[in-house]
């Protein structure tokens, strides 16, 4: 997915046209970006003529360049404390979760929750590693102006809110699909607005 995000960017192809080059829907692409599902050998050989590699290019993560990047750090340090409020967690499980992956990225992601920091230089690895933890779309970091992600995560986000504190599982949340960021907003201020179980 890290190679599939880079080779993307670096072509300067949006997810949108990268999935029409590649025949593949959004739920499909997104299923297998969140590693909900595996992609086959059809699927890297539409990504890499899609981008206009081998399919070992794709396969191989060292063979991709790490990227570093200059991203605003008030925005996307709030769009991280909110994935961890949604993972009912804290900074400091997020942390030793990259601790755990690599150092380097646990660094990173402290320089982005660092208090006062207007910008910072990240390797994008860090904010892939982030969204996957929170079980986000990566653009959700990566792309950070493109507001249809955007309202589409934070609708997510607030849905499993919502059915958190309704007692469901994240694992009911998947089987809703693809609905759109006003149905899923819908759906929470529903349940937010039954009375509570006894």
């Amino acid at each position: 997915m890290a190679n599939v995000d880079r080779l993307r960017r670096a072509k300067g192809l949006t997810v949108g046209e990268l999935l029409s080059r590649a025949g593949m829907t959004k739920s499909y692409y997104q299923s297998r970006a969140g590693l909900s599902l595996p992609y086959n050998t059809n699927d890297l050989e539409a990504l890499a003529v899609a981008l206009g590699v081998t399919p070992e290019d794709l396969a191989s993560p060292d063979t991709a360049p790490r990227v570093e990047m200059r991203v605003p750090a008030g925005p996307l340090a709030s769009r991280v404390r909110r994935l961890i409020s949604a993972q009912t967690a804290t900074a400091d499980d997020l942390l030793a979760h990259l601790d755990d992956i690599d150092p380097q990225a646990a660094d990173g992601a402290r320089a982005l929750l660092a208090e006062g920091a207007t910008s910072v230089v990240l390797d994008e690895e860090v904010l892939r590693l982030i969204t996957h933890w929170g079980d986000v779309p990566t653009e959700y970091l990566t792309d950070y102006t493109d507001a249809a992600v955007t309202d589409r995560t934070d609708a997510e986000l607030d849905l499993r809110d919502a059915m958190r504190e309704a007692g469901a599982s994240s694992i009911q949340f998947r089987a809703l699909g693809e609905m759109s960021p006003d149905a899923l907003r819908a759906i929470a201020q529903s349940l937010r607005s039954r009375p509570p179980a006894t």
